[in-house]
């Protein structure tokens, strides 16, 4: 069998093998989930005389252009050194892994715990304030442990890969921006197509940036990539698909969240205190960012969901709910940008 097996030879054997489920008789596998650049199953295991046991297994996409996307990106590769070699290491909660495995040829597997069910909350319909706060919590947890650990930055799988990728995004960002504006161009509220078009000239200015306050960061963290309520309650927040784990400013994951995940209007209600909330958090994790600071990096962050949703609707498979799915983030996205004038923060190279 191969290094990393594929979602039809998991069988009782392979588990035995490798999960030491040495009873396990029969293996189930369903699809699960709505990834696009890689797919996942839950693996109902049958045990004997023994109560049932689930795993969630995750896979690289069988879509050729979301596989090649994935590949140029690192995705898969920084998804699993996530599992390997960090998570252990933080106190944000996500699924224990049991095993964690990547091939030259860029197939992988993980298996995960199947932490079901879940509450039934998708990206469009926006999560409360409360469910906001387990967020940022779970965000302090990343955030708080990996400030300012310049040797597990300069990692080949965390830095490296940025600076890799850099001259390829400062290269092509322009274009996927262009090809955004066509493929939806009768779709676009007037704000929308404005602001795309008057970012796309502004890329440079808003990748040149360097944070005071450096750490690990989960890149999209947002509604569908939260397990809310898990375990049937157990569990009130957990936190899976990392893929585009990096290391930049902290405010870059909150103003991820916040703008895409919650409402338009209980973004602008709750938005300024949530934000505190988020930096006491991080007190307590012995980091403080100042309310100044904070407010600048928010401000500019308004606009990652618009970059990398534009860029990623354009390369990955188009469906139906995708295509809703990135208009909707992009669209709470530019309304956050306007009220926060963050066209206008660009210029500030250097937090005050």
């Amino acid at each position: 069998m191969a290094l990393v097996p594929t979602i039809d030879e998991i069988d009782a054997r392979w588990l035995a093998e490798h999960l030491a489920l040495g009873d396990a008789t029969h293996v189930t596998a369903s699809s699960v989930g709505h990834g696009q650049v890689a797919n996942c199953y839950r693996l109902v295991v049958e045990r004997g005389d023994a109560p049932t046991t689930s795993f969630i297994a995750k896979v690289p996409s069988l879509d050729a252009v979301s596989r090649s996307t994935a590949t140029l990106q690192h995705l898969y590769e920084r998804e699993v050194s996530f599992y390997r070699l960090l998570a252990s290491n933080v106190s944000i909660r996500t699924p224990q892994c049991f095993f964690a495995r990547r091939d030259e040829e860029d197939g992988f597997l993980l298996i995960l715990e199947d932490l079901s069910p879940a509450a039934l909350i998708d990206q469009f319909g926006g999560i409360d304030v409360e469910v906001a706060r387990h967020g940022l919590a779970a965000l302090a947890g990343l955030h708080g442990p990996t400030h300012a650990l310049e040797d597990l930055h300069r990692s080949s799988w965390l830095r490296g890969v940025s600076e890799e990728l850099a001259p390829i995004y400062a290269s092509v960002l322009p274009a996927l921006f262009d090809q955004f504006l066509a493929r939806y161009d009768e779709r676009l509220e007037d704000d929308v197509r404005v602001m795309v078009t008057t970012l796309r000239d502004r890329l440079a200015q808003f990748s040149n940036y360097a944070t005071p306050n450096p750490c690990v960061t989960h890149g999209d963290f947002r509604t569908d990539n939260l397990l809310i309520d898990a375990c049937d309650g157990a569990v009130p927040l957990a936190v899976v698909d990392w893929q585009t784990i990096g290391v930049g400013s902290p405010l870059l994951d909150v103003a991820y969240f916040l703008t895409t995940s919650l409402s338009a209007d209980d973004c602008v209600r709750h938005e300024t205190e949530l934000i505190d909330y988020y930096l006491d958090a991080m007190s307590e994790q012995q980091v403080r960012i100042s309310p100044a600071v904070a407010h600048h990096e928010f401000a500019r962050y308004t606009l990652q969901p618009i970059v990398m949703l534009v860029a990623a609707s354009v390369i990955v498979e188009q469906t139906p709910r995708g295509d809703e799915m990135f208009l909707t983030m992009i669209g709470r996205a530019v309304v956050a940008a306007t009220r926060w004038n963050a066209l206008e923060e660009l210029e500030h190279r250097v937090a005050s």
